[in-house]
């Protein structure tokens, strides 16, 4: 009789242990929990092109017609088609260099090109937007660079003013040069053109949400962070830019 009970009591402890637990997941609800999650960290393919959306930009604005400009003031000139560029200083602010444009039509200001201590200032002749520029460069401080594009066609003569580091390219290869403009640490690149005889520009850092941007004139390549921590290379055709391969 002994035997018996202590028989019964020994199958009861086996069975207990081995039924499931009313309290644990079955294997089906853990399945179904498991295809419901959202999948993390999906990452959309790479844009392959970018459309190129120019607005109506900066207007050339007429120089303003200055005294002559004393020649103990003078540090620089430097003559171009038909005119003179010089820079100068003033008796009141000595710190400041400013350039002025000597035409037989008389002297004309165009403002400060560069300061005490920075003589990266230069004179040149390019042909672009279609016509031809005297452009004057120059830093207004340690990260402002400027360009002045001055049209002599004109009567007073104009001037297009970007505060940017500036080449001429023909960058989308329609036989004409565009400006292109980069400026800042983190580089970022505008590219300016006419269309309808009016100037217009894009910025290309907003049209690829991109942290830099920048220009090499050699192979007429853009190269941009689309990605963080990758650089792309892009070429324009077609008013898109197009992702290099």
């Amino acid at each position: 009789m002994k035997k018996t009970v202590a028989a019964l009591i020994i199958l009861g402890v086996v069975t207990g242990c081995s039924t499931p637990s009313s309290d644990a997941p079955s294997a089906t609800n853990s399945t179904t929990s498991a295809t419901e999650q959202p999948a993390a960290n999906v990452v959309a393919p790479e844009t392959k092109q970018f459309q190129l959306k120019y607005t109506t930009s900066i207007t050339a604005e007429p120089l303003t017609k200055i005294n002559a400009v004393e020649q103990s003031k003078q540090l620089k000139s430097q003559a171009v088609d038909e005119s003179t560029v010089l820079t100068y200083k003033k008796n009141d602010n000595v710190e400041k260099i400013y350039a002025a444009l000597q035409s037989k039509d008389g002297t004309y200001d165009m403002g400060q090109i560069g300061y005490e201590g920075a003589s990266d200032f230069s004179t040149s002749t390019v042909d672009v937007l279609g016509q031809s520029y005297v452009k004057v460069t120059g830093s207004v401080g340690a990260n402002a660079p400027i360009s002045n594009y001055v049209s002599l066609s004109t009567s007073p003569p104009t001037v297009l003013h970007i505060e940017a580091h500036t080449v001429e390219a023909d960058v989308d290869q329609d036989g004409i040069k565009e400006i292109v403009a980069t400026v800042g640490t983190a580089a970022e690149t505008s590219i300016y053109k006419m269309e309808n005889d009016s100037l217009v520009s894009v910025n290309l850092n907003e049209v690829m949400n991109a942290a830099v941007v920048m220009y090499d004139q050699e192979t007429n390549i853009f190269k941009a962070e689309v990605v963080k921590g990758e650089v792309s290379q892009w070429k324009i055709e077609d008013n898109q830019l197009v992702l290099i391969p």
